[in-house]
């Protein structure tokens, strides 16, 4: 029998049978896990498993390669904290659902653990929305460093400058220059400073959806096609209304 307890995030929920739930978790020490809770459908139940949910799980299966049963104790729901903020609440589904697709099962990655959990933490304490969306493109930016599909922001691809990087090539993900992607400028792709810096805020919204058009551009062109996976719909939903702020 093998057995572990660690705290987790609940990605995704579905039904399973007429009254159990197959959970998909992200968790700091295992990585990705699924497996079933026993009524999880039940009215009683179903409250407690929302996506967002920050758990204390323990995962028992008899083989490493079976989906195994879960027993949970929630924490704190913070997905429900944004429940009256479509734009908040649709981040969160937009982070759930990518990394429940993006990363392989049991690889434990606790800096991007971390970085998620703090971003949901911020959305959920009504932080200055350009504060949030920036972390949102930051941790975008993580799953493709982590992907192996990483940008390269340090220096001009063309000069090797390290001033003025306005752009990134759409074909190599590396930073360009003003004055050397100026030729081509209609089809680079805009690099926010705040991307670049991590002390930096955008300076507004246009700048937030320039991060994002940044971060969709990899991810839907190289990460999610190396994976055989469609961009997850909840994402799509997110893009959508962040277009209409």
């Amino acid at each position: 029998m093998l057995q572990f307890t660690d705290e987790a995030l609940i990605l995704t929920v579905d039904k399973f049978g007429d009254h159990d739930a197959i959970l998909h978790l992200f968790t700091p020490e295992h990585g990705l896990c699924r497996g079933v809770v026993k009524r999880g459908m039940t009215s009683k139940r179903r409250a407690d498993l929302q996506p967002a949910t920050l758990v204390e799980a323990t995962w028992k299966a008899r083989l490493p390669e079976h989906m195994g049963a879960i027993t949970l104790e929630a924490k704190h729901s913070l997905a429900a904290r944004v429940m009256q903020d479509p734009l908040r609440l649709s981040a969160v589904g937009s982070v759930m659902s990518l990394i429940a697709c993006a990363l392989a099962e049991r690889d434990a990655h606790p800096a991007l653990y971390a970085q998620t959990l703090s971003f949901l933490q911020h959305v959920a304490a009504g932080v200055e929305p350009l504060i949030w969306l920036a972390e949102y493109v930051r941790l975008e930016l993580s799953l493709l460093e982590l992907a192996g599909f990483g940008l390269d922001l340090t220096s001009c691809a063309a000069t090797g400058v390290r001033e003025e990087l306005v752009y990134v090539s759409p074909k190599t993900g590396r930073a360009v220059s003003r004055s050397a992607g100026a030729p081509y400028h209609d089809r680079m792709l805009a690099l926010p400073e705040f991307v670049r810096d991590e002390t930096e805020l955008p300076d507004g919204m246009e700048e937030v959806r320039s991060g994002v058009a940044l971060a969709s551009h990899f991810i839907e062109s190289r990460l999610l096609p190396a994976l055989h996976r469609h961009p997850p719909a909840l994402r799509g939903h997110f893009l959508q209304m962040l277009q209409r702020v």
